[in-house]
């Protein structure tokens, strides 16, 4: 189990430093394309401002007992034991920060009353001891949480608290234009293969005679029998002029 332990002294991410790391990461936000990368630079870059031991962030609409699939950490093998903790639990600061969009801070775990369950677990399993949970908002709405974790009891005071709070806004931005960038790549994609199947569907029509819905199923069969995308057949079929045999 990996630890991320940065300078935690009182310099090392104050005034004119803090504002030179939170400058570097809101560049390489904006320069990250794609939601995952962009998760994995905002882990990366907490650890490094808040500064803490551990960061995870996860973006959903809902939270349940299964981890969000948009989600990253700075230590995948401890934050599973963390998920799991949380899914037991059934109640955890992540949760907690998401569902109030507030910021949610456990000082202590061995002294927690609020998230008593997953508190005792996180002491017994992990060398956690204090956690910060910050929503990520934007236009009124809570895209998903920034958790930062700390090895020692007590780490994170109010100036870490602006520092995870000015983190978290610079990360909901991020991950709105990254959500935007990847429907745009997903749009122009489906456009591109809606164009490749319609020629496809063309060609057929005119030489075999026959209707839109029968060229369509033509290409539904090759699809099924090569069991290949509907796309990857038209596609073929516009480069060598010939269906699979189905």
């Amino acid at each position: 189990m990996t630890t991320n332990r940065p300078d935690t002294t009182v310099g090392a991410t104050s005034g004119l430093g803090a504002a030179t790391v939170l400058t570097t990461l809101a560049r390489t936000l904006a320069e990250t394309p794609g939601v995952l990368p962009t998760l994995h630079e905002i882990a990366a870059g907490s650890v490094d401002l808040v500064p803490c031991d551990w960061a995870a962030v996860a973006v959903a609409e809902h939270f349940t007992r299964t981890r969000a699939r948009l989600a990253d950490s700075t230590d995948e093998a401890l934050m599973e034991t963390v998920a799991e903790v949380a899914a037991e639990a059934g109640h955890s600061p992540g949760l907690a920060a998401f569902e109030a969009g507030d910021v949610v801070r456990c000082d202590d775990l061995a002294h927690e009353c609020r998230f008593t369950a997953y508190a005792t677990q996180l002491v017994a399993r992990t060398p956690i001891r204090a956690v910060l949970s910050v929503p990520l908002r934007l236009h009124g709405a809570t895209l998903g949480v920034l958790t930062l974790y700390s090895a020692r009891p007590h780490s994170f005071d109010e100036a870490s608290v602006a520092r995870a709070t000015l983190v978290a806004e610079h990360a909901a931005i991020a991950v709105e234009a990254a959500r935007s960038d990847d429907r745009s790549v997903q749009l122009q994609s489906a456009l591109e293969h809606s164009r490749t199947i319609g020629a496809a569907i063309g060609i057929l029509v005119e030489r075999h005679r026959i209707l839109r819905d029968e060229a369509f199923q033509m290409l539904r069969e090759a699809s099924q029998h090569t069991n290949r995308k509907l796309v990857q057949v038209a596609a073929d079929l516009l480069a060598t002029g010939a269906l699979p045999d189905v």
